[in-house]
């Protein structure tokens, strides 16, 4: 069982617990979480989630102290959150009077701005596969939401050894310490376009076999660019996707009224069988085949939103399908 999939299960149970409303089960839930914190002391992506969910479920309890306790600590450990979501979360509406609440607040804005004025957005590249033809198939990788380029290269290597060069394109938009987010799509659309350009500089690139995947939103923002049509994309690979477009399914209407190329490019999802989103998942496939876009959709029994334990034989898979 692998690392990821243990906070995932565990944070099966708590949406379960959190999902009722009832003060016993957001206690269970507070509980549940608390105990990941614990038992995944390294992994800052995993404290972030622990975080929120501690201080909201606190403060759902109506212990505001707790809860300030706790959102103090996750600031003074680095971390911080928009001043939008934390004034208008209902989770929090016992802390928005507060005065130390609205310190908390003030002092995430600074750490924001702090850390956006100096990150730019970097690419990590995979080591270059065994050259067998005269271009390389372009693979670009996206890391989920708090996540970055390196953490996120073990679930995209195995590319490298089917030939294909492997460029896991990084966020510049820092959400805590080594953590980056793919919010502003149109930000994160242009950086990628920049990289690509960059990669046809340096390589020879197969424009015919230019692939975008991605976990979660990264998932998401790599089914954006293809319908967008940002770079020339032979299409998506798109693992548990989420985000505002996977919630709201008419969020695509507009993309797929402009996008030209639909029918021409390919789609292949990848969904836990209990990812909280593995049904609007499905409507998104339904409704790229009845624009005419061919897609596959995998369906990974016993996980929820993390990559299923056979991603390599996945990705083989995918990356074979994909270009036409």
């Amino acid at each position: 069982m692998s690392y990821q999939e243990s906070f995932d299960e565990i944070m099966v149970k708590v949406n379960q617990h959190w999902d009722s409303g009832t003060q016993e089960q957001i206690q269970i839930a507070y509980n549940l979480i608390s105990d990941a914190a614990l038992r995944f002391p390294d992994d800052a992506s995993i404290q972030y989630i622990c975080y929120n969910y501690r201080y909201c479920a606190a403060a759902l309890l109506n212990q505001p102290d707790l809860s300030i306790e706790i959102f103090q600590e996750a600031v003074e450990a680095g971390y911080w959150w928009s001043e939008e979501y934390l004034r208008s979360d209902e989770d929090l509406k016992i802390l928005q009077d507060l005065p130390a609440f609205n310190h908390l607040v003030e002092e995430c804005n600074q750490k924001r701005q702090t850390a956006s004025s100096g990150v730019k957005t970097v690419s990590l590249l995979l080591p270059l596969p065994a050259q067998t033809a005269e271009t390389f198939p372009l693979l670009l990788a996206l890391h989920g939401n708090t996540h970055n380029a390196k953490n996120s290269a073990p679930y995209w290597e195995s590319a490298v050894e089917k030939g294909w060069l492997t460029v896991l394109p990084q966020s510049s938009q820092q959400i805590f310490l080594d953590g980056y987010v793919w919010d502003d799509l149109e930000l994160g659309g242009r950086e990628i376009k920049d990289h690509y350009h960059e990669l046809e500089e340096k390589y020879q690139i197969d424009t015919g076999r230019v692939v975008a995947g991605g976990f979660s939103k990264g998932g998401e923002m790599a089914i954006w660019l293809a319908l967008m049509e940002i770079i020339p994309l032979a299409g998506f690979i798109a693992v548990n996707p989420g985000g505002p477009y996977i919630g709201d399914i008419n969020k695509w209407e507009p993309l797929l009224e402009n996008c030209k190329t639909i029918t021409k490019m390919r789609g292949y999802f990848v969904a836990g069988e209990y990812d909280p989103n593995v049904e609007k998942i499905k409507a998104l496939y339904k409704l790229l085949e009845s624009r005419g876009m061919a897609c596959e959709l995998v369906v990974s029994p016993s996980i929820a939103h993390a990559f299923p334990k056979d991603f390599n034989q996945t990705l083989a898979r995918a990356l074979q399908y994909l270009p036409q």
